[in-house]
């Protein structure tokens, strides 16, 4: 018999709401299966500049021949580490975004910079506010009531956050750059400091301790000395850090510089995001420092997709969920926190990817899943699920209260 439970709406813990609703009317390329369903996608797009999103290049890849004879279009793929810019789009914003157009195909670029993407994103879509109540409204009808804004793409997004009264429903990083530029009002409004230590598996960046099987060996974006002055003046400030670390070289990293600081000179909470790679060793050391893991059930399906770049044994490496709880002591709702960190971003998958994953590693209870993705109370809505644990399948009914 499939079970069936009332529970709160969610809580995702990492996403980018204000780029999704920049996107909000730009093409979904995440169903098409090949490189013809997506151009004639592509095709039949008629902004004078279109957005794409959820591009996978482990399906297929495009040429510049391909994208060239479209009208302006910038893609993104699923990973939001690789970005596709025709020729056409490259023309219309050389003036107003140089950097952005002349290094857009510089991997290393695109991974040190990728707050100046996002920036490309929201300013060429033409964000308002009503875009991101737009979004939240749409979230709140998947059944996802917050959602923190991983990467703020400019301080102007916070009065549109403003207007929107979405304040309340999100948590605002911003890169050290960006928010040291900012007013004092708009450093108020923000929860954090981001932090980037390493890409994406999708783009062959994220940084492994092996080569992935086409020879690339990822990007480690900082040095210990760079990384340990960052979490030094993210303290100075008493902000805490979102750091990015996907592979388990980075995530080393992160850990032997923490350990390597005085307690005085860490930041008040450290978050680490993704780490997809984490080892035993590392997991326990970073739970002796107090730090927050704040991962993806969803991402669990790169052990499949990326089968064709990932190094031996790492697809089964992948989100360890069963060691990081069983062995490690991290508890969901306390200590380990999930999101999404893209569409979609509804519950009937978010709930699938976490108890029906590729590996048994990989699997949360039911229980844990709510812990770690809900929130604690049912002040705004509410969600019926259906759990068939035979058939693999949730069904999911969102009722939102009246305001």
């Amino acid at each position: 018999m499939p079970h069936k439970q009332t529970i709160p709406l969610l809580k995702n813990h990492h996403t980018h709401p204000s780029v999704f609703a920049a996107l909000r009317y730009g093409l979904d390329m995440s169903p098409f299966d090949t490189k013809e369903e997506a151009l004639a996608g592509l095709e039949a797009q008629n902004r004078e500049f279109n957005l794409a999103l959820g591009w996978n290049n482990s399906r297929y890849t495009f040429s510049k021949e391909d994208l060239d004879r479209l009208a302006p279009v910038l893609i993104c793929n699923v990973s939001f580490h690789e970005f596709l810019v025709n020729a056409p789009a490259k023309e219309k914003f050389s003036v107003a975004y140089p950097e952005v157009i002349e290094n857009i195909d510089d991997t290393d670029w695109v991974e040190r910079n990728l707050h100046q993407i996002l920036k490309f994103i929201a300013g060429a879509s033409g964000i308002e506010a009503g875009d991101i109540e737009g979004f939240y409204r749409d979230l709140a009808l998947e059944g996802a009531w917050y959602a923190e804004d991983k990467l703020l793409p400019g301080e102007k997004i916070i009065g549109m956050y403003k207007a929107a009264n979405c304040l309340d429903r999100t948590r605002l990083w911003a890169d050290m750059d960006s928010f040291e530029a900012m007013s004092p009002e708009s450093r108020e409004a923000v929860s954090g400091i981001k932090l980037f230590l390493d890409g994406a598996v999708g783009a062959r960046t994220a940084a492994l301790y092996a080569p992935y099987l086409s020879g690339e060996t990822g990007l480690l974006l900082q040095t210990e000395q760079g990384l340990s002055g960052l979490l030094k003046k993210a303290a100075a400030y008493g902000k805490p850090v979102s750091v990015h670390t996907i592979g388990d070289r980075s995530t080393e990293q992160l850990i032997s510089v923490l350990e390597g600081l005085e307690k005085n000179d860490r930041p008040p909470e450290i978050r680490a995001e993704h780490c997809q790679y984490i080892t035993p060793d590392m997991a326990g050391r970073a739970k002796s420092l107090g730090v927050v893991l704040s991962m993806q059930p969803n991402f669990s399906e790169d052990s499949l997709q990326y089968r064709d770049r990932l190094p031996k044994g790492y697809a089964e490496k992948n989100n360890p969920f069963r060691m990081l709880i069983d062995q490690a002591g991290f508890v969901p709702g306390q200590d380990l926190f999930f999101g999404s960190d893209g569409p979609p971003h509804g519950v009937e998958y978010d709930f699938k990817t976490s108890l029906f994953p590729p590996l048994d590693s990989q699997k949360l209870t039911l229980e844990e899943t709510i812990a770690g993705y809900c929130m604690t109370g049912f002040e705004n809505g509410s969600i019926d699920i259906e759990v068939d644990y035979e058939k693999e399948r949730v069904l999911a009914e969102v009722s939102l209260n009246e305001k």
